[in-house]
């Protein structure tokens, strides 16, 4: 017989493709926002980082333009006496190595210059040296003349009065060579007057343009000194150090510049102090936003995710609930169907005896109550999955309730050919909710029965331990595995074995016990049964005893004197 009222509806349609693409290009815009914001602060960053570089590169200039000031002015000093003489008196004098020496240590008009070695005198072309002192090598001294001869065919070493350095390991230790060409009056050079000195005279120049004025402009330093700011370095065209700052910094902002052939090629370089760059830059230098953006990045991939999760579980909740909705409609049609036959059959008076009528009133009693059981177990889930579920608690004789239940069960067991044995221990009380404690235990039965095979004996046992009511049901079931145990308690959730089996059910009956039993404050757990079934035991808490010797019985209920007799 066909309900059309009760006919189960198809699956949704999947709808989850807009909001999956949605997701998607959520996704690409977030990493595309990410990658823009990104190259933004690598570009500003870039910025302000050349910014600094050509800090760095002013003040390398700026030392290198006082640095030749301060240079050649040193070297004047030191060969004033040379360059003091005119150039005609150089000519008929002949100044010699000595004359120098003697005018430049004795002349009380002339500087006095430190960490001078001593003067020599080359004659370009006998290219004889004469020096001041004697320690000088013969290789040392022809390495002078070779040099200087070679240095006065360029044009900047011919002009007249010009000075210059030759700066380098030369002896394998720090020499410095300044030098002076003098020239006929046709502009030819003939004569070298120089002096040797050490790394240590270049060191006190250097010094002094660090530390004499600021290096870079006050508008971008303000008062800050230079040694706050910049490390600066002097090398030689072949990398030694001539001089360095005081204070050293990271050259992670640098620029070089060079004094030129006239000082030796030496090599500036300034670097900036790294931890200055909030002072130099406006705004600072920009803090590296990779680790921000890939943690939005990585927060929008994990929503993405958590949304495709939650996403897939409402499919599969909507699918369950089809499935739910399916075997509600199924429940529902087989007990409707037997009652409206059999009420048929009575009504058009075509059952032959009294005994047919008795049975046909006996099956729709027994389907009615079915009928009512599946109905009551459908308005608790949702009340239950509402919130909406009270718990009215009333003083009840455990024992009392016990049969009340099992006698309205009583017919759904015999239509099955499953036996009943009832193990209730007397004399047990407690504040419960009569109704939700008789649904735990008819829908702890109906599973039982409903998943157990036929001719099965089904075992209920209720008893008092400590100040806890204990309700054991025991099937000869094929029990339920250890795996799926926890998931048993969700909503529609059946096992596979069940479904491919096509057993009948709702998948809502355990979750309804569980959660009346909550609402209890109760626990429940599923166990192997002795015979190799499933032990599904209830534990509620606040159970007392009313009197009575405690003793385990055999409850004196109809439905096992039945079960007796059918036995």
């Amino acid at each position: 017989m066909k309900l059309p009222f009760l006919k189960p509806r198809h699956p949704s349609k999947p709808r989850g493709a807009p909001l999956v693409v949605l997701l998607v290009l959520t996704l690409a815009l977030s990493t595309a926002l990410a990658y823009e914001a990104l190259d933004a602060a690598r570009s500003h960053r870039e910025t302000a980082e050349s910014t600094l570089r050509d800090y760095a590169e002013i003040a390398a200039w700026e030392f290198t333009r006082r640095a030749r000031e301060q240079a050649g002015e040193a070297m004047k000093r030191a060969l004033w006496p040379v360059l003091k003489v005119t150039l005609s008196a150089r000519d008929e004098l002949g100044l010699s190595a000595q004359d120098v020496a003697e005018k430049a240590w004795k002349c009380e008009h002339c500087p006095q210059v430190d960490h001078l070695g001593f003067y020599f005198r080359l004659d370009l072309e006998t290219r004889e040296v004469t020096t001041t002192k004697t320690e000088a090598t013969e290789w040392f001294l022809g390495w002078i003349a070779d040099t200087l001869c070679g240095l006065s065919e360029e044009p900047l070493t011919g002009a007249e009065g010009v000075t210059a350095l030759l700066v380098g390991p030369i002896t394998g230790k720090s020499d410095v060579i300044g030098y002076v060409f003098v020239a006929d009056s046709a502009g030819t050079p003939h004569t070298a007057y120089g002096f040797h000195s050490t790394y240590d005279g270049l060191y006190d120049v250097f010094h002094t343009v660090s530390g004499e004025k600021a290096l870079l402009p006050p508008a971008i330093a303000g008062e800050q000194p230079n040694d706050s700011l910049l490390y600066v370095t002097v090398s030689t065209a072949e990398g030694k150090k001539v001089y360095k700052s005081p204070v050293e910094y990271a050259e992670t902002y640098a620029a070089t510049d060079t004094l030129g052939q006239r000082f030796g090629g030496m090599v500036v370089q300034a670097a900036l102090r790294p931890q200055a760059a909030s002072e130099l830059v406006i705004g600072g230098l920009p803090r590296s936003r990779v680790p921000l953006l890939m943690a939005l990045l990585v927060v929008t991939a994990l929503v993405g995710v958590a949304a495709l999760v939650q996403l897939r579980r409402e499919r599969e909740l909507a699918k369950m609930r089809d499935d739910f909705v399916s075997s509600v409609s199924h429940e529902l049609r087989t007990p409707l169907a037997q009652i409206r036959m059999f009420a048929e059959l009575l009504d058009l008076e075509k059952l032959r005896n009294d005994e047919e009528r008795e049975r046909s009133i006996r099956v729709i009693n027994q389907e009615a109550r079915r009928l009512t059981h599946l109905v009551e177990n459908v308005l608790h889930f949702s009340r239950l999955r509402r919130g909406t579920a009270r718990m009215s608690k009333d003083d009840v004789d455990f024992a009392t309730l016990v049969e009340e239940i099992t006698v309205a069960f009583e017919p759904l067991a015999r239509a099955s050919d499953v036996r009943l044995k009832v193990q209730v221990e007397p004399d047990i009380g407690a504040l419960l909710d009569r109704h939700a404690i008789a649904q735990v235990v008819l829908n702890l039965l109906d599973n039982a029965v409903k998943y157990g095979p036929t001719g099965q004996t089904v075992t209920l046992r209720a008893a008092l331990i400590g100040d806890r009511i204990r309700i054991a049901v025991e099937d000869q079931g094929p029990g339920i595995p250890m795996e799926d145990r926890g998931r048993v308690w969700e909503p529609y959730r059946r096992l596979e074995r069940d479904v491919s089996a096509a057993v009948g059910g709702s998948g809502i009956g355990l979750s309804v016990v569980q959660e009346l039993v909550a609402l209890h404050h109760g626990t429940v757990t599923i166990e192997d049964a002795p015979g190799g079934g499933a032990r599904v035991v209830v534990s509620i808490p606040g159970g007392r005893r009313r009197g009575g010797t405690g003793e385990w019985v055999a409850a004196k209920l109809p439905v096992e004197a039945n079960a007796e007799a059918r036995a």
